[in-house]
Parts: C-alpha cells; structure tokens; sequence
C-alpha cells in the first residue's frame, strides 16, 4: 500500500533542480519560436531550422564583429560640453534611483562616479599588484642566487703564488 508524501518529508527537489528544470523549458519554448519564424519568413522545413540558423548566425556574426571593430577603433570626439551634460546625466541618473533624499548630499553624483570608476578600476589595480608581486618574487630569487654564487666563490680556497691554498679573505705574505 502506497502512502502520500508528508507534508514534512524532503522530495529533494530544491533551488537547483527549478532552475534547471526553468531554464530547460524556457530554452525549449526559444527553441520552438525559432523554427516557427524561421518556417514563416523563409518557407522551410524543420530539419532545414538548424542549418539556415547556423548559415545566419555566421552571417550576422560576421558583420556584427566589423561593426564592432569600427566601434571600437572609432575616435571619440567629445567636448567640455558633452562632459559636464554627460557629469549631470549620471548625477541625476543617480538621484533617481537611490530616491529624492539624494539630492540633498552636495557631492553625491560625485561619490557615485567615483564608486563606479572604483569598481571598474579595481580588478585591473589588482592584476597590477599580482605581476609587480610576481617580478619582485623572481627579481629577489634572482638577487638570492647571485649572492650565494658569491659566498659560494669566497669560501672556496684558491692556490696562492707558492702553490699554497689561501683564504680569499687571509692576506698574503
């Protein structure tokens, strides 16, 4: 006789498991809007969806990645103007979101740019850290060998002018 699962017992089925769960569906309902409008705009059949995605995909990912380029290598031709319209668009942008009592601290779209360049400047000051830590590792290792091939040098005895093995340090007769 099969009992009910108690209100109180675990069916293990957690956080993890609905977002996968989720995360299938919603691909699978993507998945199907896709090949219906691929089906509409062009006319084809379900097993032609995933070569004429792949044959657009390349198409598109192709011209964005020009288009990125040209972005990218662009010159920014800003002026004072665009700056100080583009400082009070963040201010404002700011106040907006954290409320009206904001706009009452004097220095706050300020603080707020300075957090957010903080916040992009602070991976690359610690890879910077990481390497200057990493040459001053092998520059000191270096300096450590070199001072041990000296001592190493100065220990061993040399032949004097009679043939007689002297000290680096003892003076000669």
């Amino acid at each position: 006789m099969a009992t009910a699962p108690s209100a109180n017992r675990s069916t293990g089925f957690g956080a993890g498991q609905l977002f996968l769960a989720d995360s299938r569906l919603a691909f699978a309902v993507l998945n199907q809007v896709r090949i219906r409008s691929l089906q509409r705009a062009f006319g084809i059949s379900r097993e032609q969806a995933n070569l004429l995605t792949f044959v657009l995909a390349l198409t598109v990912g192709h011209s964005a990645a020009i288009t990125a380029g040209r972005v990218v290598t662009a010159p920014l031709r800003l002026s004072r103007t665009d700056g100080v319209i583009g400082g009070f668009m963040v201010r404002e942008g700011a106040i907006g979101v954290s409320g009206p009592a904001a706009a009452e601290i004097s220095p706050f779209g300020t603080l707020v740019s300075i957090a957010l360049l903080g916040g992009l400047a602070l991976p690359k000051l610690r890879r910077s850290a990481r390497k200057l830590r990493e040459i001053e590792h092998r520059v000191r290792l270096m300096r450590e060998r070199q001072y041990a091939n000296a001592r190493r040098t100065w220990r061993t005895p040399r032949a004097g002018a009679d043939g007689s093995a002297t000290s680096p340090g003892s003076p000669t007769v």
